[in-house]
């Protein structure tokens, strides 16, 4: 029996019809020679899969897509001979010998089995450590954990949440991402102890923070600071403009702040019986009006607010940029163009302060501050500095104020009786006050702190429910042992807030219902000691780093819901907050704490008289600022307005800004 092969070019069958003979000759090296009769017909169906004989020729099915291989022999076998086998192989039979080499493969190493379906369980740790590892999550190859994008049903931090459900809620464990390994924590006392760790001198048993300067926020910013004397230096300085009393002193440019969100939305209620308002809107105006009087202390006109606030958006969403986080490209990135525009903002404020003397912002508190506690006379925040920290007093002061009012807002309009109470409270406080103060009643610290239980629980339970899901990872700088586990040298560990709020043993409930929007939001467990948070209650963080700006932020929230129940009696959610045909309320996948994904659309169906306010045109804030208001000329900002109005494609933005 003898076997001979040809390339058939598939062109040449191409050129003819269906039932087009075609005759091919065909050799082998030792001289004998065949002839093939077959049709396009016939060629069509062997790519398909067939196997057809034509004069004794046996056609292979699925023929290579450039040549058609054809065989011929004696009889309707297959040649014996193995190399003629291999030369001529089927693609039935390559597909049958990959199946059985993985299928063995599979068999005989579970260290490739792991590798392809849980490569984080042959992550090992420190072979000079006694303690074991962590249990380990399941993970993707390659691409290890997807730590970064969250769920509709349940926003960011999903990853997290779910994971640890299915680990069996261990309060440490491990992940990887991106060919990186990393521990998560929680519990409160144990966080705060490993926290406590950062800026021990030397290496064994130390961490240091993960954060990297970059575009978004630089090396003379809190985050980036590794330096344990220029971190406290830092911390005292930008302290010093935060205080409870200058925050006590903050509270009528948060009052006027608040009511003229509410008047405006009040307004357009009253023009339009019924006009859906979208809260987040709403929360976010309010919150960015405060970063921008309160905290920069500038005199923005109506027509400079838009490109004010968009500048913020777009600087706020590098922070969950995958372009960012990643690194491709990062200068060209819209978040850095952003942080441009606000960087000459607060750059010729600060040179106005310098001229003219202080006012009552954050920002020249933070100017004119001195520190000589370390025996360095008058330290003084460098210009850069100043700027830095503004920008991530920002950050922390809107985007996440915001984001809790906005869910605040959601959990109280699925729970009416919730609000009915805190509108009750409210009036009290009103009533209590009015003889001494008159119809125009001014919020203070204390009347918030003691005269407002409820209002404080609604604040953080809010933020108990729906918090950040965790602070910037520290790294070991030398293998640690916690809790008869090892954190080995270099790992990432994310120390988790959320899994911390949701382990909580004074909340937990087996079926998570301490965590859900409706049961769970119950404002009332902080007003008795057994049943309110402590230890584990961490949504500011902990540690050397604690949330430097939290008296200022608790009291921006309190201000902005007790004005609004004292003005709004009742609200509803429209249906668009939630899912077609169901009850559930669908989330942002990226944000820095969860969000609704429609902006919690409302409508107000009872309220009372608007506010009184004591705000002069054009958002002029007359609590800090003096007569002699300066104004910076078009020249002086025109480039950064005129890059920053090409970046968001706005129009008709008013390039003058009044400090």
């Amino acid at each position: 029996m003898d076997a001979f092969t040809t390339p058939l070019h598939h062109n040449a069958l191409n050129r003819a019809t269906t039932t087009t003979p075609l005759r091919f000759s065909i050799h082998s090296d030792n001289g004998n020679e065949a002839t093939i009769t077959t049709t396009k017909h016939q060629r069509l169906k062997n790519n398909y899969g067939y196997q057809h004989q034509v004069s004794n020729v046996v056609v292979p099915s699925k023929a290579r897509r450039s040549n058609l291989f054809l065989s011929t022999s004696s009889d309707l076998e297959q040649p014996r001979s193995l190399n003629n086998d291999l030369f001529t192989p089927s693609l039935r039979r390559l597909k049958k010998m990959m199946i059985e080499l993985v299928t063995t493969l599979l068999l005989t190493s579970k260290n490739f089995y792991m590798k392809i379906f849980h490569p984080n369980a042959l992550i090992k740790g420190d072979e000079e450590s006694d303690d074991v590892l962590p249990t380990a999550a399941s993970s993707c190859p390659l691409l290890g954990n997807q730590v970064l994008v969250g769920s509709r049903t349940f926003g960011t931090g999903y990853f997290w949440h779910q994971m640890s459900f299915k680990l069996g809620h261990p309060r440490m464990w491990i992940y990887s991402f991106l060919g990186s390994s990393g521990l998560v924590m929680s519990g409160g006392k144990r966080i705060k102890d490993f926290l406590s760790r950062e800026f021990k001198s030397g290496n064994v048993g130390g961490i240091q923070n993960s954060v990297q300067a970059s575009g978004i926020l630089s090396e003379h910013n809190l985050l980036a600071e590794k330096d344990k004397k220029k971190h406290s230096a830092l911390r005292r300085l930008i302290g010093a403009a935060m205080t409870p009393s200058v925050v006590a002193a903050s509270m009528p440019a948060l009052q006027i702040a608040a009511e003229k969100q509410i008047n405006k939305l009040l307004l357009n209620n009253d023009n339009n019986n019924n006009e859906v308002v979208k809260m987040e809107t709403v929360c976010n105006d309010y919150t960015l009006d405060v970063a921008w009087k309160q905290i920069l202390g500038l005199n923005l006109s109506e027509n400079d607010i838009p490109a004010f606030t968009d500048a913020v958006d777009t600087w706020i969403s590098g922070f969950t940029s995958l372009r960012l986080n990643l690194n491709i490209a990062p200068k060209g990135a819209p978040a850095f163009v952003a942080k441009r525009y606000l960087e000459n903002l607060i750059t010729h404020k600060i040179e106005h302060l310098e001229q003219n003397g202080p006012d009552g912002s954050t920002l020249s508190g933070m100017v004119f501050a001195r520190d000589d506690s370390e025996g360095e006379e008058d330290r003084k925040l460098t210009r850069e500095e100043v700027i830095e920290n503004c920008l991530l007093l920002i950050l922390a002061g809107s985007e996440t104020s915001a984001s809790t009012l906005t869910n605040a807002m959601l959990f109280l309009g699925l729970s009416p009786d919730k609000w009915t109470k805190l509108v009750e409270e409210q009036q009290r406080l009103v009533n209590k006050y009015s003889d001494a103060v008159g119809e125009e009643l001014q919020l203070t610290t204390q009347m918030l702190n003691h005269d407002c239980p409820y209002l404080d629980g609604v604040i953080r339970e809010a933020m108990r429910i729906k918090p950040i899901s965790s602070g910037a990872p520290r790294i070991p700088k030398s293998t640690l042992s916690v809790d008869g586990n090892q954190i080995p040298k270099g790992w990432n560990v994310m120390w988790s807030v959320l899994l911390t709020h949701e382990l909580d043993p004074t909340t937990y409930k087996e079926d998570g219902s301490h965590m859900d929007i409706m049961k769970g939001f119950q404002p009332e467990r902080w007003l008795e000691d057994a049943t309110r948070p402590t230890t584990d209650f961490i949504p500011m963080g902990a540690g050397p780093r604690y949330c430097l700006g939290s008296a200022l932020a608790y009291a921006e929230m309190k201000v902005f819901v007790a004005i609004l129940a004292q003005t709004v009696r009742k609200f509803e959610l429209l249906p668009e907050n939630f899912k077609k045909n169901t009850n559930e309320v669908e989330w942002k996948r990226m944000s820095i704490i969860p969000k609704p994904l429609r902006g919690v659309p409302i409508t107000i169906s009872s309220s009372q008289k608007m506010m009184p306010t004591t705000m002069t045109t054009e958002g002029q804030n007359n609590n800090i600022r003096d007569e002699n208001t300066a104004v910076v000329k078009e020249d002086e900002i025109l480039t950064a307005v005129m890059n920053y109005q090409n970046l968001s494609q706005e129009k008709n933005i008013t390039t003058m800004v009044t400090l």
